[in-house]
Formats: C-alpha cells, sequence, structure tokens
C-alpha cells in the first residue's frame, strides 16, 4: 500500500515539468477533489491530456490513476494517525529555537517515512529476510552506523549476518556472495561511488538487494530489486546526518519489529535466549 502525497510533492520539487505542474497542485492541494474525479475531467480541469496524468503515476511509481488514487485516499484516511508535533521557543531565544529546529525536523522526518512506506514492498522484504540463509549489510560513514544497529537487532533473533566497516572489506564481501543471498544495502543519497560498486558487485553474483536511501532518482535505487524510501530533507552540503540518519533508524525498527511479529513465538524465544547470556555476561563481568 503506497502513499501518494509526499512522493507527488517530492517530485514537484524535483524533476516535474512544467505541463506537469498544473497536475500536481491539483493533487497536493485538491487532494479530497481529486480522490473523487475520473481522468478525463480531471484532465480538463488541469488543461492536458490523460496520458500526461498516467506519465505522472508511473514517474512516481504507480501503475496508473487509479492506483495513485486509492493512495491519496489511503493518505487522507490515515493522516490522523500520525503523531503530530508542534514546538516552539521564543525568537530571542538561540539555544531554544536550535532545540525546537532540530526536533521539528526529526518528527517530520518520522511522518514522512510513514508517508513513503509501501506495505506490499515491506512484506516482501520480511519474506527474503525471514527465509534467506545469511544478510549481508552495507553502509559507510553514518549509514554504516544505521546498518550496525540493523546487525544488532538482526543478531538477537539469529539471523546470520555479516557487516565490515573497512569498506575494502565490504566491497570484498559483496564480490563473494553466492546467488539469491540477501544485501541490505544504506545510503541516503543513493550516489556515493563504492556503494555503487558494492550493488553492480552484488548483481554480479546473483543476489537480492534491498535499499535503504532517499526518495527520488538515484543509482542505487534503481540497482535495488527493493526499495525503502527514506525522505530528502537534509542538503547535499551537511554539518552532518541528522533527520537522514533518525529515519534510516525508523526504517530499520519497522523491519525488525515487523519480523518479530511474523514469527512471534520464535523470534521472543531467540531474543530471551539471547537477554539471558548478555546478562550472564555482566554479571560475570561484575564478579571480575
Amino acid at each position: 500500500m503506497k502513499k501518494g502525497l509526499y512522493r507527488l510533492e517530492a517530485y514537484y520539487a524535483q524533476n516535474a515539468t512544467e505541463s506537469e505542474k498544473e497536475v500536481l497542485r491539483f493533487l497536493i492541494h485538491q487532494t479530497k477533489e481529486a480522490v473523487e474525479t475520473d481522468i478525463h475531467t480531471m484532465a480538463k480541469k488541469c488543461c492536458c491530456s490523460p496520458a500526461t496524468i498516467v506519465r505522472i503515476c508511473k514517474k512516481n511509481g504507480f501503475s496508473g490513476f487509479r492506483e495513485l488514487k486509492q493512495a491519496l485516499a489511503n493518505d487522507i484516511s490515515f493522516s490522523r494517525q500520525l503523531v503530530q508535533g508542534s514546538l516552539s521557543a521564543d525568537s530571542d531565544e538561540k539555544i531554544p529555537n536550535i532545540v525546537a529546529r532540530v526536533l521539528n525536523t526529526n518528527i517530520l522526518a518520522i511522518q514522512n517515512v510513514y508517508n513513503l512506506l509501501d506495505f506490499e514492498e515491506l512484506g516482501s522484504i520480511i519474506t527474503l529476510l525471514l527465509s534467506g540463509r545469511y544478510v549481508y549489510l552495507y553502509g559507510i560513514g553514518a549509514s554504516f552506523l544505521v546498518a550496525k544497529d540493523f546487525q544488532q537487532k538482526l543478531e538477537r533473533i539469529h539471523k546470520r549476518t555479516f557487516l565490515y566497516e573497512d569498506i575494502h572489506l565490504q566491497l570484498a564481501s559483496s564480490a563473494n556472495l553466492e546467488k539469491d543471498d540477501l544485501a541490505i544495502i544504506v545510503s541516503y543519497s543513493g550516489l556515493t561511488k563504492e556503494i555503487i560498486e558494492i550493488a553492480g558487485n552484488v548483481k554480479m553474483c546473483g543476489g537480492k538487494i534491498i535499499a535503504i536511501t532517499r526518495y527520488g532518482n538515484n543509482k542505487l535505487s534503481s540497482m535495488s530489486d527493493y526499495t525503502l524510501y527514506v525522505p530528502a530533507l537534509e542538503k547535499p552540503l551537511r554539518a552532518g546526518a541528522g533527520s537522514s540518519r533518525v529515519s534510516q533508524l525508523s526504517v530499520v525498527d519497522i523491519i525488525y519489529n515487523t519480523c518479530i511479529s511474523m514469527e512471534k513465538d520464535k523470534s521472543m524465544e531467540k531474543i530471551l535466549s539471547a537477554n539471558k547470556l548478555l546478562e550472564k555476561e555482566e554479571n560475570d563481568s561484575e564478579q571480575i
């Protein structure tokens, strides 16, 4: 189940042609009316052809206008379920303003993770994770930290994982996968040279790629078999990963908790076993 509004807003800001923008404005600002309108009536309202509307649908991951309307209806229906955060600070207080800005950006990032989530894609990814032998994880910089968090979670439910901090070992690992092995690649930009080389190696080995990357056109998403998107809220020149890391970690939490729910009894047994081992290690360390 895809969501529509954020995809359309991002497309309007980044890639839309002038002929498409009138349609996008109608879909974004008059969403309820758009859901109730057929494609020919909308084409007349927006002074365009039905083919233009279909093209917009396909460019944003929808099979056609019917699927887009369903996605927009879902947006309207589910928007009330989102956590609404409103933080403010006096304009003459520098630190409170910084705090409010950072937290508001993170709240917006999490909300838009939900807006971008395709539940069918998520279901396919969960099936692969639960049935696969091994999980190979890849990421550089802040994305490596997200991949590391994912590794710690998966190991707790007895899923064998591989993750190397050294980029040369990541490249070597990606060239030695076997057919149908699963690779999860985390990259906000989806354009990092080494990450694209890793994805190419995985494809040549016949492995399956799950990408966690920002929404929009990028090389990694075009190479992946399955993609979970995070919102493109950060500028290319960043002081450090902020909302991108928060949104990537949210995606990791969604995958992990869905895995647990799909195999609740088995997963909880493995988690309890892991917890007992960790508690034993802590007690032994205290006694030394």
